[in-house]
């Protein structure tokens, strides 16, 4: 997802001394420091920083708010400032009302891999003629309301198949995110060129998965030539090679899928005929192709596997949410089968545990924008072109001024009619999907699949924790990378209700 793909440029600053990674997001920049009056922002000390901001920047980041402020500056150790946004009314203004002057993005140097970065869509710049031949292509299936109904039997089928893999596998533990990633991946796959690319009878080891979790690690560490853009050459760590070998490999499997689709001389009507045609007219390379498809899988593979994910966790900690929502779905469906997605619209608490699970755990925590205009301010401060701005939506979410008991998971605060938060909404907040011409692109899709999948894997399901575990057993502590996922992946065992 777009959002999700801006992690892919960023993660979390050290000091030059003892760490590789001193800025990891516009160091190479050649950034002047701030006009006199940003200079009075509050701002941390460069030594307070350096043991904060490593494996858990949205946490590290929302504490330095609470002594800082909403908005405060911060150069770690070199020329470059960071600015770090917390509240609504200032997500708003950087994300809405100056979108435009924001909706730059900084090109990590592992990225720039294949010359990934050239015909991504997540880093093309907005006026770039293909990132908008992107976003018209993938609208048409992906984030329209008529190309999602087109694409709703898919999703349909793919949930089915999960239920019967997961009621087929009753009394047995299994790993709730990694399955979910392959049921999302199939879904992309079939969408994307009419067939599957995971097995998910197989638990490990799959290429596809391999594949792109390669590419999440990469893009995820901390790379001294995004700190010194001068060694960037050089390739110390190995981030680039290792980026190229990854992307290759995914490239060569897409070249598969058309060259077969060419020589069949078959339609599915699905993106790889839409794509091939806009090829056969000049418009699409078949790199560009390539590119796009990568998009599709980065973006769908994570958002929707992590968040049915922690959703589980939550749910298992809480049995009674878990109690209410199966008897609401079961209430619902009575003696159906299988979930479908024209039955979704009847389940308002599932939509509740959905909203909650992506306000306590939005999975881009820290949305991050770069300033590529003149005379931009910030919160009355002015902004200088090359300034990375960091808005914390994961501090946004639990902002104790605007949610009762932050820290809690409760879905019934969405349910009642006196404040109702939408995805789009004008009350920012509650945006995790973020907002502006980089929101994700994938926001209605996951808006539809999430609540799809979570609700097909509890109906005429119950799920226990292995080894004797309790509720209060179950780990909700998180890890941040690229995106927000539980520091240890869920096991929990499906027992089917005959």
């Amino acid at each position: 997802m777009e959002d999700q793909a801006s992690r892919g440029g960023w993660s979390p600053p050290s000091p030059p001394a003892g760490s590789a990674t001193a800025c990891w997001v516009t160091t190479h920049r050649e950034c002047r420091h701030l006009l006199r009056a940003a200079e009075s922002q509050p701002s941390p000390r460069g030594a307070s920083l350096s043991c904060s901001l490593k494996k858990k920047p949205h946490r590290a980041l929302a504490r330095l708010a609470k002594v800082y402020g909403p908005i405060f500056s911060f150069r770690p150790g070199m020329t470059c400032t960071f600015i770090v946004l917390s509240s609504p009314d200032l997500a708003r203004e950087a994300l809405a009302e100056k979108d435009v002057a924001l909706a730059a993005r900084f090109v990590p140097d592992s990225v720039r891999a294949l010359a990934y970065n050239a015909g991504s869509m997540a880093f093309l710049p907005s006026s770039s003629p293909l990132w908008k031949q992107h976003r018209i292509t993938i609208g048409v299936y992906l984030t329209s309301g008529k190309g999602l109904n087109v694409t709703r039997p898919i999703r349909d089928r793919h949930a089915r198949q999960l239920a019967e893999l997961l009621r087929a596998s009753s009394h047995r533990p299994v790993k709730v995110g990694e399955i979910v990633f392959g049921v999302a991946n199939n879904v992309i796959s079939n969408i994307l060129f009419s067939e599957n690319v995971v097995d998910l009878h197989v638990q490990g080891g799959e290429p596809f998965k391999d594949i792109v979790g390669g590419l999440f690690g990469e893009w995820s560490k901390p790379n001294i030539s995004d700190a010194f853009p001068f060694l960037a050459p050089f390739d110390l760590l190995g981030s680039r090679h290792r980026t190229s070998k990854n992307l290759a490999k995914l490239y060569k499997l897409f070249d598969e899928f058309i060259e077969r689709r060419l020589s069949s001389g078959e339609s599915h009507n699905d993106m790889l005929d839409a794509a091939l045609k806009l090829h056969a007219k000049s418009q699409l390379s078949r790199s560009e192709i390539a590119k796009l498809f990568t998009d599709m899988f980065i973006g769908a593979s994570e958002t929707s596997n992590i968040t049915v994910e922690w959703a589980m966790a939550h749910l298992l900690r809480l049995p009674n949410k878990m109690e209410k929502l199966c008897a609401e779905i079961s209430s619902t469906l009575g003696s159906k089968d299988f979930v479908e997605e024209s039955d979704l619209h009847k389940l308002p608490y599932l939509h509740a545990v959905v909203k909650e699970t992506l306000r306590l755990h939005p999975a881009v925590p820290v949305v991050t924008r770069e300033v590529s205009a003149n005379g931009v301010s910030l919160g009355g401060f002015p902004v200088p072109v090359s300034t990375c701005v960091l808005i914390n939506l994961w501090a946004i979410g639990r902002d104790e001024k605007v949610w009762p008991e932050p820290e809690e998971f409760m879905p019934e605060r969405f349910c009642g009619a006196d404040r109702q938060f939408h995805f789009r909404g004008s009350d920012f907040a509650y945006r995790p999907f973020g907002a502006g011409r980089r929101m994700c692109p994938g926001l209605d899709f996951a808006s539809r699949f999430v609540p799809l999948v979570l609700a097909s894997i509890l109906h005429k399901i119950d799920w226990k924790l292995p080894d004797a575990m309790t509720p209060d057993d179950v780990d909700l502590t998180d890890h941040c990378t690229l995106v927000l996922r539980l520091a240890k992946p869920l096991n929990a065992v499906p027992v089917f209700k005959m």
